[in-house]
């Protein structure tokens, strides 16, 4: 039952892999939504709660390849918001891989 419950949820999906979207989308769309809350993004100055059509992203640590796809069809789109995505370094899986290893011991 499993096996055919799984085979039915891939139908006509080219690449399963495909189908992961980073947390960064779920922050952007909250923030397309005006509804980031402050508890967990303080910000420092009074900010206005009106829709931003300009948002600037660094992440700390490096960003990786499927972010920065994602951030380009999110600005492709025209969902109202251009993002610009920068970060410390541009990881690969290796890359990655490596960082985690360092963190959290060998893998």
């Amino acid at each position: 039952k499993m096996s055919h419950t799984l085979k039915t949820s891939l139908e006509g999906v080219e690449n399963v892999y495909a189908q992961h979207v980073p947390l960064l989308m779920e922050t952007l769309d909250l923030i397309n939504k005006a509804k980031l809350k402050d508890q967990h993004y303080p910000a420092v100055t009074c900010v206005s709660t009106a829709k931003p059509k300009d948002v600037i992203v660094f992440i700390v640590g490096g960003v990786t390849y499927e972010e920065a796809t994602k951030v380009a069809e999110l600005n492709a789109s025209g969902a109202g918001i251009k993002v610009l995505l920068g970060g410390s370094y541009v990881h690969n899986s290796t890359s990655f891989l490596d960082d985690l290893a360092d963190a959290y011991g060998s893998y």
